[in-house]
């Protein structure tokens, strides 16, 4: 057995306290001391046919439906408004004849020149067309022929077209010559009745003279 120094005894059992105290501040640090590290935040991820479907457009039949201006109306009343007319409606065929026809008056179709405005009925199918009751659509006179036939201009179906009326011969679809009397303004259906009007004459129902 060796041989302790003075007060070799007295100080190792002190070493050991030290040691023993040394870990306990360890053991506590590594349960309360340490810093806490940041979790990162959770991120949801969508299936794929959630996102396809947050930017779907919706089915034509849930779309709510949107107004449109008579086609018609709108073409005659740009020419206008390029001739130096001035006025607003609210873009129906209807209104365009009520402001034309109060503001200018109407002529009869044996008076009708260039520049004149005609205005048809396409819906009537019994009694005579009315512009009073309903007209839906317009047109501009560019030329009257020798023979009383009206060359007039009309946007119609997305295109603008050259097309007559012959008021004098309103069921007549061809001259004595071969020529166009009457353009169809409606094409014909085998629903529709025995007294719907196809042509242009059997659909006017009347002319106005905006001022120059």
């Amino acid at each position: 057995m060796p041989l302790l120094l003075p007060g070799e005894a007295r100080s190792r059992p002190r070493f050991l306290e030290a040691l023993i105290a040394i870990a306990v501040v360890i053991g506590l640090c590594s349960l309360g001391c340490a810093t806490p590290t940041a979790r990162a935040p959770h991120t949801r991820r969508l299936f794929a046919p959630v996102i396809a479907a947050a930017h779907a457009q919706p089915r034509a039949e849930h779309r709510r439906p949107t107004a449109r201006p008579d086609e018609g109306a709108a073409f005659v009343a740009r020419r206008l408004r390029d001739g130096g007319l001035r006025f607003g409606t609210d873009g129906s065929t209807r209104a365009l004849w009520e402001f034309l026809r109060l503001s200018y008056g109407t002529v009869p179709p044996a008076q009708a020149r260039a520049g004149d405005v005609l205005f048809f009925d396409t819906r009537a199918s019994d009694g005579e067309p009315d512009c009073d009751d309903v007209t839906d659509h317009a047109g501009i006179v560019e030329s009257i022929e020798p023979d009383g036939r009206i060359l007039f201009v009309e946007a119609r179906a997305g295109e603008v077209r050259r097309s007559v009326v012959d008021p004098a011969h309103p069921n007549l679809r061809r001259t004595e010559r071969g020529d166009i009397a009457n353009t169809f303004l409606r094409p014909m259906r085998v629903t529709d009745p025995p007294a719907t009007r196809y042509f242009a004459a059997q659909m006017l129902c009347g002319i106005t003279r905006p001022a120059r």
